[in-house]
């Protein structure tokens, strides 16, 4: 046992390197394309499980647009950060758009005014919630002014009190003279992000006007990926890495029901089961050859589930 385990170890990187050589991928494309934690890369982020989103997002963030805030929520693993990431990096190509990422939210609410302002290169203000806040809103005033809408994403935004998402909403009524809307804030959650917010709104209803009331709040829940989803989103890491897609069509169902459709656990099969068949390649002779059946993925989970033990 010790051998082979010293053996696998020496051989790893050989054998996904060789893997990825049959495939004609760049193997160092392929080492950023999938993470642990799921899709690691804003370029490999699947747009048709969820394309009503982008038309949402779009007009959310008109600049007309007088809503001020919008919640994308469902479960752990549903790709909330990707869609994140993917917002992010497509507002970059647009010059007026300015986005701001709290990705840990378990701060007081001073402390999230604070974050916010140093982000907004607000240095050096005084410990006044008062003061900061007065500085905060003038800033965010003066950058629409130049013609800069301020895009706060905040990721895991089940974990913000009460005092957050108050001070949260308070920068999201702030207007120009024009009347349009300096900041955008979008909340990205759990299902427990929605009882936060619908507790919110019961407690202050004054407030609920700050979410547009809750008949036309800004909500979208994301979709779980279907067999097809799964079966394009590999051919979509297979282009980027450059070569050919080794996943039989029919992998797509095994995955779709071991996942029940969630992109996270998607993506950590799917390099589960490139590192299984790169191994299995590496020390036998395989009469498949590349390609990935689904005894493959059968047979990679099984010895992940193996190792946890």
């Amino acid at each position: 046992m010790a051998k082979r385990f010293s053996q696998l170890m020496a051989a790893y990187s050989t054998a996904v390197e060789e893997y990825c050589r049959e495939l004609e991928w760049d193997y160092q494309r392929f080492k950023t394309a999938i993470s642990d934690e799921g899709i690691s890369n804003t370029e490999l982020y699947l747009e048709d499980p969820n394309e009503g989103i982008v038309e949402k997002l779009s007009l959310f963030l008109e600049p007309t647009n007088q809503s001020a805030v919008f919640i994308i929520w469902d479960d752990v693993g549903m790709g909330k950060s990707s869609i994140r990431d993917f917002v992010a990096r497509s507002l970059r190509d647009i010059p007026n758009y300015f986005t701001l990422q709290i990705t840990d939210p378990r701060l007081t609410s001073f402390q999230m005014l604070r974050v916010i302002s140093e982000e907004l290169d607000l240095k050096d203000l005084p410990l006044n919630r008062m003061i900061v806040k007065k500085h905060l809103k003038n800033r965010l005033f003066e950058l629409a002014e130049k013609g800069l809408i301020t895009v706060i994403w905040v990721d895991e935004a089940e974990k913000i009190t009460k005092d957050i998402l108050s001070e949260l909403r308070a920068l999201s009524d702030v207007k120009t003279e024009d009347g349009l809307k300096c900041c955008k804030l979008i909340l990205s959650g759990t299902p427990s992000l929605m009882a936060k917010i619908e507790r919110y709104i019961a407690a202050d209803p004054e407030d609920a006007a700050a979410f547009d009331d809750r008949a036309s709040l800004n909500t979208f829940r994301l979709n779980r990926w279907g067999a097809k989803d799964i079966y394009n989103y590999w051919k979509l890491v297979s282009d980027y890495c450059g070569g050919a897609n080794p996943f039989e069509e029919d992998c797509a169902s095994v995955v779709l029901e071991i996942s029940e459709g969630k992109p996270r656990t998607i993506a950590q099969i799917t390099k589960l089961a490139i590192h299984k068949k790169a191994i299995q390649n590496f020390f036998e002779v395989n009469i498949e050859g590349s390609k990935i059946t689904k005894r493959d993925i059968i047979a990679a989970l099984e010895d992940h589930l193996q190792d946890l033990k």
